[in-house]
Parts: structure tokens; sequence; C-alpha cells
């Protein structure tokens, strides 16, 4: 293995305290296409402010998937499903869990054509057609098809829609997985093609004297890693920073820095905090020709733990929002990040783990003044005016103070955000202002639906408030969208029934839930107290030593707790139950996804219109065609859902879970048994066998019917509303 060993400080052409310093900050694959984060026009803002004028962004993400949804590409990972389906038919002997795997991903280009994916992404940027449910499915369903021909280039079980699962054939909790390029290679090989056409022209264009890496999401690291090796071998003399939220979970829980810089093996720089001051002064160092290591929140080698401290926000510049090419978005319209706070007024969730605060849950609250952010505002809206304020929470001080300056502005501008569940809200009539100021939706970590647990939590709300909350702004027309999770220490299944059962007596009061399992993460006050919640605290995976998550134990149980994607004592129909429209992130229905906002902008809390159940698309963008394949059930063929099951069984046994670990499993024997069986593919990409002697093929009523009646018992099997 190769390492790059950097000098530990710039060496520039020019004099000190002079001239010009070019930088590239970059946005990499894997996440969202729908919106850029907002990271990086904070940056540019901050470096512009204090002088540094000459800059390139790129918004990889975007690009990359722009490149393969050209139709020449797309037909080609087309074609390539089709002959890895026909090289399955064709091998001699039973096929492996590996060919299974990808046999049944291979079956999502039937129904594709070369132009899918463009004209999907025309539908979610068309005014009209994005509005038109049945039109849109139809986009959503490309996408789905597109992500399993993605995931045959890539190691089995990674992606995860625009994501990547923290632990498949690839450990994203290991340091040695994030460290082998090989393995870097082997998740980016479907960007490879942009990489040499377009990414490699952009890092030619001039000389760059510093190139960022802005990753916020867990998904993009493995991606920027390879481009970071790119980038060394292109620019073998610029300085190469690592910044953002996953940077900063990485660095947070990595206790050892040899290992920590093996996996930034090709960078000069980490910045684990906020970025706007540090960026300045990497920029200033490479200017004067001074070192790195004084720089405040900035790590060097010979610096691995530097002081990480909290700027204020009354005097950031405003984010540079002119960076983007805000029309190539897949969305009708913009959708705007924006922070007017950071940090938690309340940060006092025992469950709560983010950022790098060590004392308490997460970074201390800091608000803008309202008047400089109604200039951020002036400004953000020459690009769009809806806008999502990403921020932990706002108190309701600031929350009224803002919302009075946006009802009386001339900005029209619409909004949402995540807020608590204030007590207040009924008493001071906050549904009312918050509608006069454009806001369209509310997100809630309501948690629990049980007092018991919301105690233990910390919340400091009142279940029995939260109707009355609820109820004062569905009278305004805000939707509510609400966020809890089940299995926190000591719940019993009672109480982790009652979270869904308050949903559901309250249904008319919210409009998008969602309820996941808690996992608990080794900088909450719970990891830091375990006795206070009756827990013994277990050691994880040896493979994982980035401890994204901690497993427990009750003292009182033999149940060891690991992060688990559904909690067994929820029976579906719960599940069901919180699922108004069957889409999620980033899509319609997804909780603060852009294009829910758009939705409830135009459409109100109901988020979609009444459509007649027979309207037919607009735009037909795939088929649900019928196949017949070669085994008696292309059900008991291995699929991801058993990979991730081994993946789980292997964490429980504190066996290695490292890539290199899975080859054996892969190359076993799968289950198929030879026969013929005919499979109906939905538009979605979910696979429907069908009873024998059915004919789906003909185009008649009968025929559609059935279909139709297949397709809702699939979704129903699924806990997806029909």
């Amino acid at each position: 293995m190769s390492v790059f060993v950097p000098l530990g400080r710039p060496a520039p052409d020019r004099e000190r305290g002079t001239g010009d310093v070019p930088y590239l900050l970059i946005n990499p694959p894997v996440t969202d296409p729908t919106t850029p984060y907002h990271s990086i026009p904070y940056l540019v803002g901050a470096a512009r402010e204090a002088g540094h004028a000459t800059y390139g962004c790129v918004d990889a993400n975007l690009d990359a998937f722009q490149y393969l949804a050209h139709p020449d590409r797309f037909g080609t990972a087309i074609e390539s499903a089709r002959r890895t389906r026909a090289e399955t038919e064709g091998r001699p002997g039973p096929p492996s869990r590996h060919d299974e795997i990808r046999y049944r991903l291979s079956l999502a280009a039937e129904g594709l054509t070369a132009t899918s994916a463009r004209d999907a992404i025309s539908v979610f940027k068309d005014p009209e057609l994005f509005y038109h449910p049945p039109t849109y499915a139809q986009a959503v369903a490309v996408m789905s098809r597109w992500w399993d021909l993605l995931a045959l280039d890539m190691p089995p079980g990674s992606l995860d829609g625009f994501s990547m699962r923290a632990k498949s054939t690839v450990n994203l909790c290991s340091t040695a997985d994030l460290s082998d390029p090989a393995v870097a290679a082997a998740v980016s090989r479907p960007f490879e093609g942009y990489f040499a056409d377009e990414f490699a022209s952009r890092l030619r264009e001039r000389r760059w004297d510093l190139v960022g890496l802005s990753v916020n999401y867990t998904s993009q690291l493995p991606v920027a890693l390879r481009m970071a090796r790119l980038i060394r071998t292109a620019l073998p003399g610029t300085v190469i920073v690592f910044g953002g939220t996953e940077v900063g979970d990485v660095v947070k829980y990595t206790a050892d820095r040899e290992a920590l810089w093996k996996v930034f093996q090709d960078a000069d720089l980490i910045v684990p905090g906020e970025g706007e001051t540090a960026l300045v002064g990497i920029l200033d160092a490479i200017r004067d020709g001074t070192g790195f290591d004084g720089i405040g929140g900035v790590m060097t080698r010979s610096r691995p733990n530097p002081h990480i401290s909290y700027g204020s926000v009354a005097t950031l510049a405003s984010p540079a929002y002119d960076v983007w090419e805000w029309d190539r978005y897949w969305s009708p319209e913009p959708v705007i990040l924006y922070s007017p706070t950071r940090g938690c007024y309340w940060n006092k969730c025992t469950f709560c783990d983010y950022g790098l605060n060590t004392d308490r849950p997460t970074s201390p609250s800091r608000e803008r003044p309202v008047a400089a952010v109604m200039e951020d505002l002036r400004q953000a809206t020459r690009f769009g005016r809806t806008l999502y304020f990403a921020v932990d929470a706002m108190s309701p001080r600031y929350l009224r103070t803002l919302a009075t300056a946006l009802a009386e502005s001339p900005l029209d501008v619409r909004w949402a955000a995540e807020l608590r569940l204030e007590r207040t809200f009924p008493k001071r009539a906050a549904g009312a202002l918050l509608a006069a100021s454009g806001c369209v939706a509310v997100s809630f970590g309501y948690e629990s639906g049980t007092q018991r647990v919301l105690d233990l939590i910390d919340k400091g709300v009142r279940i029995d408030q939260v109707p009355d909350v609820l109820t004062e702004l569905a009278r305004n027309g805000i939707a509510a969208q609400m966020m809890g999770f089940t299995g926190f220490p000591t719940e019993t299944e009672t109480e982790a029934l009652a979270t869904y059962e308050f949903l559901q007596v309250h249904e008319d009061l919210w409009t998008t839930a969602g309820i996941g399992v808690y996992s608990l993460t080794p900088g909450s006050i719970v990891a830091k107290d375990p006795d206070r919640f009756g827990i013994e605290l277990l050691p994880a995976s040896p493979s994982d030593d980035i401890r994204r998550y901690v497993p427990w134990r009750q003292r009182d149980s033999e149940t060891v707790h690991w992060p688990e994607p559904t909690d067994p004592r929820i029976p579906r129909e719960y599940i069901a139950s919180t699922r108004k429209v069957s889409f999620d992130r980033p899509f319609v229905g997804g909780i603060d996804s852009a294009h829910s906002l758009l939705y409830y902008a135009r459409f109100g809390r109901g988020l979609l219109p009444d459509v007649p159940p027979e309207e037919q698309p607009r735009v037909r963008l795939v088929d649900e065609p019928v196949l017949r394949v070669p085994f008696e059930s292309v059900e008991a063929l291995t699929g991801v859902d058993d990979l991730m099951a081994e993946v789980s069984r292997r964490s429980r046994q504190h066996r290695d879970t490292t890539a290199p670990s899975y080859s054996h499993w892969l190359r076993a024997t799968g289950a198929a048994r030879p026969g013929s069986s005919g499979v109906l593919v939905l538009a979605h990409g979910d696979l429907v066998e069908l009873p024998a002697g059915a004919d789906f093929t003909a185009d008649s009523a009968l025929t559609h019917a059935l279909r139709l009646l297949v397709s809702a018992q699939t979704r129903s099997a699924l806990g997806e509303p029909t």
C-alpha cells in the first residue's frame, strides 16, 4: 500500500502575504441530487469575505449522476445487466450466492430503456409533471431500478438508494476497510467514467493550491477517499483537506489516531468541526508560507488533537449560494438549506450525540441576529424561495422573532424546520404566526408515546400536551412530520407499541412519520452513565474500530442490542400505519426532503392532491414485464436481505466483518433450484412470483386487474399503503 506523507507546510511560489490562493471545494457522491448541502456556500462566503476570491466548486455527486444518466451510458448499464442475467443462466453448475444476488439485481433492467433515467430526471424538474403523483411515481420507480443497476458494479449490499449501508460487504465502521484503496475503488467503480471524462478536467483547469472534500454523510466517505487518491495523483503539490460532519464523526469515534490517518492517507489536513474559520486560516497559511499547526480546529499529523472551538454565527459572512447552478438539481425549483442558528438550546436529550461536543449531547446554541438572517435570506431568494432551516432546534423566543420578521417582510418565502414540541404553541397562537411567516411544515422529534420513556430521555415534553401542539399547527394548515424510535433502554413492548398507537390515535394531526430503532452511540449521556439507565455496555465487533454505536444489554436481560433496521416487537400493520406515502427520502413523503417541502408548499398539509386511483401517468417511463426464469423460485435466490442477515450474525458473533472476510460466503453455492417460474417485475423493481398457469402477458382488462391486485398485495405485505 502506498501512503502519501506530506511535508507538513506549504511551499508556495509567491511572496509572503501576497498573491491569490486558488482553491477547489468538492461535494462527493453518494448523496441526494435533489438539492445541494449548504456547507460549501458557507465556506466560500467566509473565504470571500477574507479576501480569497479565486475558487471553484464541484458538486461531483450531481455531476456523476447526470453523467451516468446519459442515454449512451444508461443504455450500457441496461445491457450489462442483461449480460449478467444471461451469464448466470448459461453457467454450468449451480450459481454462487454472489451470482444469485447479482441475478436478482439484474432483473431491474427489464422494463427500462436507454432514456429512462434522463426522462425521470426531466419529470423531477418539470413544473407540472413533478406535481402529478402518477407521473412522479414513474420517475421514482426509475430511480429504484437504477439503484439496482448501479449496485451491480459495487460490492454487494453497499448501495442503499442515494446512500450507503454503514455495514455490508464493505464496513464503513472499519479503518481497515476505509484505508484500503482497493475497497474505495470498488465502491467508486460506477463513477470511474465520470472521474476520467469530467472530474479530471476540472482538476486540470488551473493550478489549485488547495482542494477540499466536504464529506457530510457516511455514504460519501469511501468515494471521497477514492477521489482524494485521484487528486493526489493529478495534483501532487496541492494541499488536500477533508472536512464535514462525517469527517467529524470518524475523528470522534476513532480512538487510534494512527489508524485515523491511514484512512485519510492522501490528506494533508483534517477539519473535524465547523469549517469557515479553519478554511480561512489554511488559505492564509498557504498565502503566507507558514505552517498549519497553529490554525484552530485543524488536525495535522504532528498535532492530532486540535482544540475544537465553536465560533459565533453572528459575524459569519452570508453563504455564497451563487456557487451552484440551481436549475441543474432534480427539483422543479430550488430548495435552499440555511442555518439561522447552530447547536441546540435544549441540549439535554440523553440519546443525542451529534458533533464534536464532549460534555453535552451536541454543540452549544448560537443564534444569528435576525437582521443578519433577513439579509442572508434576501440574497438567498435570488435563487429560490423555498427554504429548509437546517437547525438542531431554535428556541421559542428566537423562533417567534424570526417568524415575525418573515411575516412582515416582502420576501414571500416558504419554509420548514425541525423544532421542539413546545407546549406554549397553542397558548401563544404560534400556528397563525408561523403560517403567516411562510411555514409549510414542521418536523418534531417526539421520540416516544410514553411519558416514562420521555422522562428518561429528558425530552422536556409532556405527551398529553402534544396533541394540542399538533392541533394548533393543523388548523393553520402546517404539516407535522413526526419522528421517534423504539428500543430505548428499559422500554417495554407495551411502551414500544404506544409510540405507534399515539400516531394511530392522532392520525389526522400529522402528515408523515418515521419511527426508527434506538442505536446507542458512545458520546451520548446514556453511554456515559449506563448505570442510570440500567444497562451494561458491551464490546463492539473487533472490526468496528470506528465506534459509531455501542452494543448493550439491560442488566435484567440476556438480550444484546445491536443496531437493527426494525424492531421485531412491532407488527407489520403498526409500521404500515405510519406510512401514508410509500416513498422515502429524498422523494415525496420523506421527512424534510426537498420534494416533500415543494409538495407541502403546493398542496398544503395533506401533501398529495386528490387523484382518481385509475388516473394514468402522463409519461410512462418504466414497464412491468413478466419474465420466465430458469429457477423453481426467484424468491429462493440469495438476496441482499440474506447478505445483511449474515453481516448481523457476524457482528453479533464478534467475527471479522471487513471486506475480505465475505469472499468465502459469497463464493459458496446459493439456494437456487433448477426449474422454471414466472416473475412480474413491478415498477419499483420488486419481484413477484406468479402462480403457475397465470398469463400476465396479455393486454386485456383482466390482465391489468390481476397486475393491480398482485401489486397491491405485494405493497401490503411490505407494510406499505396500498
